[in-house]
């Protein structure tokens, strides 16, 4: 029987892409990346170039799902994530990922009225942003990411991360570095 040649792309396993999650790219991934953040974090802010990139070369094949993990000592950080999935919410995927990026490139304001800004200006309602907000109707969401990659026990974790088939990769990577580890678990 002859081997599969290096250009013949088949999925090992069946990927299930988690509609509860941010994310883009596949539709049907062959591999998912999850990237775990903190919007306050400028590591995370560093190897968003990488993670673009990433997808602009692999997007056909993977997806890149979006976790939240807001480090304790950043103090907007909780709250950026929960008006992420806010805007998700109200405007979808698409909008989570320009407010996402909107964050990113404004790490250092962050405070009520600078979120209910910036998903203003992307068409989100920033009433009901601040409602969301006040009453915590996404908090379970973000507890529940941080309570998933806490339950990884893996040693020295911190943002970002991405979490890659079956292996964890925490630090800024180059977009080489992600194509790399793709296209060995592909």
């Amino acid at each position: 029987m002859a081997a599969l040649g290096a250009s013949a792309c088949m999925p090992v396993r069946s990927v299930t892409l988690p509609t509860n999650l941010p994310n883009r790219g596949a539709r049907q991934p062959q591999l998912i990346v999850e990237e775990v953040g903190d919007f306050q974090c400028p590591f995370c802010a560093e190897v968003q170039p990488a993670v673009k990139a990433l997808l602009a070369s692999h997007g056909d094949r993977i997806a890149l799902v979006w976790r939240n993990y807001p480090l304790r000592r950043h103090e907007f950080a909780a709250a950026a994530a929960e008006a992420a999935l806010e805007v998700r919410a109200q405007r979808g995927d698409e909008a989570f990922w320009l407010y996402h990026d909107v964050l990113f490139q404004n790490q250092f304001a962050l405070d009520l009225p600078d979120l209910e800004r910036y998903a203003k200006t992307i068409g989100a309602d920033p009433g009901r942003l601040r409602e969301a907000l006040k009453i915590g109707v996404h908090r379970s969401a973000v507890e529940d990411d941080l309570r998933y990659v806490n339950s990884l026990k893996l040693p020295g974790f911190g943002t970002p991360a991405f979490l890659i088939g079956e292996d964890a990769f925490i630090g800024s990577y180059s977009h080489r570095e992600l194509a790399e580890i793709v296209e060995d678990k592909i």
